[in-house]
């Protein structure tokens, strides 16, 4: 149910983070310790969008503080960005058990909470890390996706539903890329740089 008109964006994400908190949508409500909504400024000129909660997400209820979660915030640094200056959250909102890829239905449970987020947040640029945040944004858009290879890096522009404001989406990859293949961050470093790039030519996405 949306807030009246006129509630505070930052006082609506409470009451959406609480919804979250009560969430019993998908079975991921009967394993996870916490859920973890996300954090940043509200509203937030940028959007970071992971896949999943991972362990020490799931134990503090915070995004990306894990090992992943350092590789961002580096990256981020690099590109001239503090993490304070943006918002982070995940396609689901709880941890899939053992770190698993997170399945269709607790994606399609968890999109509604994304939905809300990206209109009370209203980003001039939204980052999905990782192909799984890639699909699901692609598709809440109605953007083709052919493979994860041939979309990351690339710019593109849509509106979003409930304003019609215009909203640049470019696709990453996931932070966590290369803790198992560490000669990705070549290719990691490559997406961030190209990320700086749309960031300094968008207008009213930095301060």
């Amino acid at each position: 149910m949306d807030d009246a008109p006129g509630t505070p964006p930052a006082a609506s994400m409470d009451r959406l983070a609480a919804r979250i908190a009560a969430c019993t949508l998908c079975p991921l409500s009967l394993s996870r310790t916490r859920t973890v909504p996300g954090e940043g400024p509200v509203p937030s000129p940028l959007l970071f969008i992971g896949e999943a909660p991972g362990k020490t997400e799931d134990e503090t209820g915070r995004p990306f503080v894990g090992r992943a979660g350092k590789i961002l915030t580096g990256l981020l640094a690099c590109c001239g960005i503090r993490r304070d200056d943006v918002f982070i959250t995940s396609i689901v909102k709880c941890r899939p058990p053992g770190n698993r890829a997170p399945k269709r239905d607790e994606i399609a449970a968890c999109m509604p909470y994304l939905e809300a987020q990206i209109a009370l947040l209203s980003p001039r640029v939204l980052v999905p890390m990782g192909r799984f945040a890639t699909v699901a944004v692609f598709g809440m858009y109605g953007i083709p996706f052919s493979s994860f290879r041939e979309v990351r890096g690339r710019r593109y522009v849509v509106r979003e539903h409930r304003s019609g404001r215009e909203m640049t989406i470019i696709p990453v990859y996931h932070p966590a890329v290369i803790t198992h293949n560490p000669p990705a961050r070549q290719d990691l470093e490559s997406d961030f740089r190209k990320l700086a790039e749309c960031i300094r030519s968008t207008p009213g996405s930095h301060k």
